[in-house]
């Protein structure tokens, strides 16, 4: 006759059976929410302007020869912060990547965004900054070739506030320079924003965008 097994639970011996069973109630999806960290955020709707776009059931938005990229009901009152991975694998032209916040499916395109940018070039250690107030976008990755990534820390986009970015990346220049840039920004329209849309300034993107919340 087989013989029961024992463990210490720290105060008693108890039956494994019994531990297996107390030990299982931890792996439920309401304590995982609990845990500090980032959880990937699944937008409702994805929407581009020309090309393909969509997202899987993890959340992350794969998007094919698209004129603009347009992520819908990505921030909500679960998080007051978020990290924005883009990834931006090809493209038809040298473009300048850039971001509006966006609400209910429309965005706001009024001169209200404040944009900071500083460049570093590896092949020849030259650096330079610009400052452009009153535009009507956040300035938030560049493409040359190969593959441009910008990884975007964006603070209290859907509380009723000032929207602020920090941004960081790089890209390839002509093949061979390595260029890095850091980004600051914000949107002083005080709206709750649900989703942001990236523009480029010329021909069209494939890439690749995760956004995750900060829990808080």
């Amino acid at each position: 006759m087989p013989k029961p097994m024992y463990v210490w639970s720290g105060s008693a011996w108890v039956s494994v059976a019994t531990e297996v069973e107390s030990l299982a109630n931890y792996a439920t999806v309401n304590y995982a929410s609990t845990q500090p960290g980032m959880k990937m955020v699944v937008p409702t709707s994805v929407a581009v302007g020309s090309g393909s776009g969509s997202v899987d059931t993890n959340g992350a938005v794969t998007f094919s020869g698209a004129s603009t990229v347009s992520l819908n009901g990505c921030f909500s009152s679960t998080y007051d912060n978020y990290k924005i991975i883009l990834e931006i694998e090809s493209a038809s032209a040298n473009t300048q990547i850039s971001m509006r916040m966006r609400v209910a499916g429309t965005d706001n395109s009024a001169s209200n965004y404040w944009n900071n940018r500083f460049y570093g070039q590896a092949s020849s250690l030259v650096s330079t900054g610009a400052t452009a107030a009153g535009t009507s976008f956040l300035t938030v990755a560049e493409y040359e070739t190969g593959v441009a990534t910008s990884i975007l820390d964006l603070f209290q986009p859907f509380k009723i506030g000032t929207t602020r970015m920090i941004g960081s990346g790089e890209f390839r220049y002509a093949s061979f320079y390595q260029h890095s840039f850091v980004k600051t920004g914000q949107m002083t329209v005080t709206t709750s924003y649900d989703g942001f849309t990236l523009l480029n300034t010329a021909g069209n993107i494939t890439g690749t965008i995760r956004v995750y919340g900060y829990k808080n």
